[in-house]
């Protein structure tokens, strides 16, 4: 009798804890809109077969408990032999090469600028400002990450396209960088999903792409410390804080041009730029003569900068960080939230060529800082440029690093972040232009869907820069598994795989305030004010 109600003690203990975690979270969560996810709950659910395991999901939210499984960032090389589904590494050579879209060298393509596109004189391309390079940021990325940068390009080789969950028989060359739009008009943007041609839970190479791993910095000064003005700078704390009666704060607040100035077709003049070895370059080099010197910091993976002019002097340069797959956050040794395919981004905002403030992106929400605030890089090259910390397996993008909890109390979930290897993105870029209408207090995925007349332009630097991969409307990873799917399962109201993320498009590239969402935007004074800040009141798109 007496070990019974111990059982029943424990259990009762457990039922209660488990209720009370996901009264927390959804108490805490500041997203109020239901999820894509959620809003196909009955459908999802009766993907099982089995009644016992719909009825738990269904009232106790503990759904696919006989799936659960571990699920390590890797596998070692003896599961994937055993499986029988490792994958050579992609080599390209000869004949090879034509199968394969490289950035500098393959021009042409769908949704080509042409003479009249563009506000005022279509035919002239504006450089990248040299202001923006010189406070481009530099990215610790974590030191144990199995998920490296990654080519949308080689994504897309990849992938396949699915409605839903069935595939719509497309070969590769239907769905490149170049002609990826083309897939709006065959489905709804929210029927539309690049399903990984591999099982995911394998981990072929594509999926961590190693191979684009940042070369290593010879010199100490990479760790980016932190400057003592920038540990003990101080401010007043005043009803309205100082910069929100700058110009720079939002264009669109009170006394400032409700319509952003067309912009000019003047073109920057900038000083010859690096060479940048071509992926193909780096990756047969590697292999072949490891003695090659590529520059620190650099990456094959390209990044892609986004410049928006919102007038007044005011340019907003979004840099955008692409990934095969993001690898969710454990609670209690359970993970949630992988998906294949992942975009995360930082904003750095100019004022008549000064830089003001940066975003950083974490998990659909972000917080923003004065530039001053930030940690600066040190050494050659990287002085005075902001340093950006990306969390293991998820990017989330921070300022500082260690770990970075949110949502729910005690650390229970929670990203980490460290001083790994130092990723320069201004070595390997892509850049445009992008003209589109500024918002203001709106929400970014309400606004990415409605009919207005945006317009991308190719930076001077790189003219043949693919544009359709920009205005596909669908998810860039799988649609999130079936209930019956051995891979999948949902405790507390999250999910072990979730949908791929939508493209930089829905990232709302017109914001008026340096903030991604609607709602107050406040801008950290200091990286003392980012610690103690945690999910709790930071606005989802």
């Amino acid at each position: 009798m007496y070990y019974l109600r111990r059982i029943t003690i424990t259990v009762v203990s457990v039922v209660v804890l488990y209720f009370a975690v996901v009264a927390l979270y959804r108490h805490l969560n500041p997203n109020t809109r239901k999820s894509a996810e959620e809003r196909e709950d009955a459908r999802w659910i009766a993907t099982s077969e089995y009644w016992l395991d719909r009825q738990a999901c269904r009232w106790l939210s503990i759904c696919g408990l006989a799936h659960y499984h571990p699920d390590p960032a890797a596998i070692s090389w003896g599961n994937q032999k055993r499986t029988g589904k490792t994958q050579e590494p992609l080599v390209l050579d000869g004949d090879d090469y034509v199968k394969y879209i490289d950035w500098k060298d393959i021009a042409g393509g769908g949704n080509r600028l042409r003479p009249g596109d563009w506000d005022g004189d279509g035919r002239v391309l504006k450089d990248v400002p040299q202001y923006v390079l010189d406070h481009a940021p530099l990215i610790h990325l974590y030191s144990k990450e199995q998920f490296w940068p990654s080519d949308m390009a080689e994504h897309l080789m990849h992938t396949a396209p699915y409605r839903h969950h069935t595939p719509m028989g497309m070969n590769n060359s239907q769905h490149t960088v170049y002609n990826l739009h083309e897939l709006n008009e065959k489905e709804s943007w929210r029927n539309l999903f690049m399903q990984s041609k591999n099982d995911v839970e394998t981990r072929p190479e594509w999926l961590g792409s190693a191979y684009n791993k940042p070369m290593p910095y010879d010199d100490d000064d990479g760790e980016g410390k932190k400057s003592e003005t920038n540990q003990h700078t101080q401010f007043s704390a005043e009803k309205s804080p100082w910069y929100e009666k700058e110009p720079w704060y939002d264009p669109l607040g009170p006394n400032k041009p409700k319509k952003a100035e067309p912009l000019s077709s003047e073109t920057f003049r900038a000083p010859e730029p690096l060479h940048r070895p071509s992926r193909l370059e780096i990756r047969s080099k590697r292999r072949r003569s490891p003695a090659v010197k590529y520059p620190s910091g650099y990456s094959p993976a390209p990044v892609v900068l986004i410049m928006v002019d919102k007038g007044d002097g005011i340019v907003d340069a979004f840099w955008f960080y692409f990934y095969n797959y993001n690898l969710g956050t454990t609670v209690l040794n359970i993970r949630f939230g992988n998906h294949v395919g992942d975009w995360e981004h930082s904003l750095v905002r100019f004022h008549n060529g000064v830089p003001k403030a940066v975003f950083f992106s974490a998990h659909s929400g972000g917080l923003a800082y004065a530039y001053h605030a930030v940690e600066k890089g040190r050494g050659p090259g990287r002085e005075g440029r902001p340093v950006l910390y990306s969390a293991y397996g998820s990017h989330a993008m921070y300022a500082t690093p260690g770990k970075h909890p949110y949502v729910l109390p005690f650390g229970l979930l929670a990203d980490v972040t460290d001083k790994g290897p130092l990723w320069d993105p201004s070595l390997n870029y892509l850049a445009y232009h992008f003209n589109t209408s500024i918002t203001h207090d709106q929400d970014a995925r309400s606004l990415s869907t409605q009919e207005m007349h945006d317009k991308l332009q190719p930076a001077a630097s790189n003219p043949l820069a693919p544009m359709g991969w920009f205005w596909y409307l669908g998810h860039w990873g799988d649609k999130f598994y079936e209930l019956a799917d051995l891979r999948q399962w949902r405790f507390a109201g999250q999910y072990h795989y979730v949908n791929g993320p939508l493209g930089p498009r829905f990232k709302n590239l017109g914001r008026s305030k340096v903030c991604q969402s609607r709602g107050s935007c406040t801008i950290l004074e200091s990286i003392a004010e980012g610690r103690k800040k945690s999910w709790v009141g930071r606005r989802k798109r």
